[in-house]
């Protein structure tokens, strides 16, 4: 699809930490359609100085889609990649600014694939924590899943994202259990959960002193979601103890999405 200019503007920013923000994007003169938890959408800015509406040249990348589905912009958790082609282009960005939004919201990273289980276990570094934030919000995740356990990783304390916010769905629904841990060195005085990478609390033994209860694929859906190597790790580790890729026509236990 050419573009040729901007068709939406950022609404709102928060920033994180320098070089790490929420962008919430609300389309001009059109609305948003329906999409599913998970889902991305892309977004894209001129790759010169201006629009070319000629030719229509801009540089267009996906982002998981950060907020639920219902409201009148959508939010993206992004981290600047300072020799990247488009990330420095949108932190220059401020409310009231332009930006392209595509209209089509795709996308196979979604609960819709998982089947039943006791436990639903969201593996995410990074900003690869965004889909799981409208999906932990779900209507009727509950319903489906015992328990929803999402591992999150980054470096240092102040990386991780909407971390107020988990915390305190975890306080309010005790069926939902937040598991942050950072790999960085940090001072005791500074952090007193867990440290290490996701895949230290992902082998049956940690995984059961973690949550009470054992990693097996008779009981458990899991997702992993942001550094491919990561994904690669944690899959090869998962598939040692029996669990099986998702496909849509051969159901498994293990849901991906790599990103950059």
């Amino acid at each position: 699809m050419k573009i040729t200019g901007p068709n939406a503007e950022v609404s709102a920013r928060h920033d994180w930490t320098d070089g790490l923000a929420t962008f919430s994007v609300k389309p001009i003169g059109w609305q948003l359609p329906d999409f599913i938890p998970g889902q991305f959408a892309n977004l894209a800015m001129p790759s010169g100085d201006d629009w070319d509406t000629e030719h229509g040249k801009a540089v267009r990348r996906a982002y998981s889609i950060a907020s639920s589905p219902g409201q009148d912009a959508l939010e993206f958790f992004i981290r600047r990649v300072d020799d990247g082609e488009l990330t420095p282009s949108l932190f220059n960005l401020q409310p009231g600014h332009a930006v392209h939004l595509d209209q089509r919201i795709a996308g196979h990273f979604t609960l819709e694939g998982a089947q039943p289980a006791e436990d639903l276990v969201l593996v995410g570094t990074g900003t690869g924590v965004a889909p799981y934030r409208p999906m932990v919000l779900q209507e009727g995740v509950f319903e489906r899943f015992g328990r929803v356990i999402l591992l999150y990783s980054d470096r240092y304390v102040h990386d991780l994202g909407y971390i107020e916010e988990f915390e305190a769905l975890a306080k309010k629904n005790d069926r939902f259990h937040f598991f942050p841990t950072i790999t960085g060195d940090v001072p005791e005085s500074d952090w007193a959960g867990l440290r290490g990478r996701v895949q230290t609390f992902l082998t049956q033994e940690a995984y059961e002193r973690l949550t009470g209860k054992p990693l097996t694929p008779d009981r458990a859906q899991v997702y992993l979601c942001g550094n491919p190597k990561m994904v690669i790790d944690v899959q090869a580790s998962l598939e040692g103890y029996g669990f099986v890729k998702h496909k849509k026509r051969e159901p498994g236990q293990i849901h991906m999405e790599k990103y950059w």
